[in-house]
């Protein structure tokens, strides 16, 4: 997966318009103007893909697709092994980013008693900061892996 979003960025550098098909949708947060990601899926027993780019992204989820990644520090995601906070779902999640705009903002008002959160959601936000930020960062694709040494183009 740390290929796609060094590589993806790498095409961008170059001019390029660049489209990644993965079933993962991590990569949403790899989309740009330039950078199109599809989705395939089967319906009817025949393979489609949906494409999604930046403006696609907003439109679905309110997010720039680079806030998806404090989505997924928040609600984690059992598949990757990453933890997310506990109790907090993908609509919540969602509702949190895009009041606050990321994990840091959140955080910030939370230490104000500015985030206006109640019961065991704010409990649960209040006892797991270590945790949704470890969460974010095991959820951060990777956009520098270090890929000279391995393609002698680049």
């Amino acid at each position: 997966m740390t290929c796609f979003g060094t590589l993806s960025r790498y095409g961008e550098k170059q001019g390029l318009a660049v489209t990644i098909l993965s079933g993962d949708r991590d990569t949403f947060q790899l989309a740009t103007d330039n950078v199109t990601i599809r989705i395939p899926h089967t319906k009817g027993g025949k393979t489609e893909t949906d494409e999604y780019n930046r403006e696609s992204i907003i439109e679905k989820y309110g997010l720039e697709p680079k806030q998806l990644i404090d989505v997924k520090g928040l609600q984690g995601d059992t598949s990757d092994n990453i933890p997310g906070v506990p109790g907090i779902g993908e609509k919540t999640a969602l509702s949190l980013i895009q009041k606050f705009g990321s994990i840091e903002n959140l955080y910030e008002k939370v230490e104000k008693q500015e985030a206006e959160l109640k019961g065991k959601q704010k409990e649960n936000i209040e006892n797991n900061k270590e945790l949704a930020f470890l969460s974010k960062t095991l959820g951060t694709i990777n956009l520098e892996v270090p890929i000279r040494r391995y393609f002698r183009r680049f």
